[in-house]
């Protein structure tokens, strides 16, 4: 029983002895590279200012993508795909001309806001 005692406490001293580096790390997926463990964002998330740019960016080229014949306006056809302009048109279209450019949008969109408030 001493003998086993013993064998069981060298172990375990030998055990201790080994570096971290040669175990697994506790608490690390397997699953993910190490290259990918622990890497800081390339850059924040953006906020504010910022996240309005970008959001004001990305509308902009869906309207773009819409405007088929490139004039810088939507008409009803073209307006369809751009859901939300389709669904809002004659909201969007306050001069009543038969199309919507994006200064409309934009303008219709900062109405609804000031109606949120």
């Amino acid at each position: 029983m001493k003998t086993m005692l013993s064998i069981f406490l060298i172990l375990s001293a030998a055990q201790l002895a080994v570096p971290v580096a040669a175990h697994e790390q506790i608490g690390v997926d397997a699953q993910v590279p190490a290259a990918l463990r622990n890497r800081p964002a390339t850059s924040p998330p953006a906020a504010g200012a910022a996240l309005q740019a970008q959001v004001l960016s990305k509308l902009e080229a869906q309207f773009h993508a819409a405007d088929l014949d490139g004039n810088g306006t939507l008409s009803p056809e073209e307006a369809k795909g751009f859901g939300f302009v389709a669904t809002h048109f004659d909201a969007i279209d306050a001069g009543r001309r038969g199309a919507v450019s994006f200064a409309d949008l934009r303008a219709f969109l900062a109405r609804a806001k000031a109606e949120r408030r």
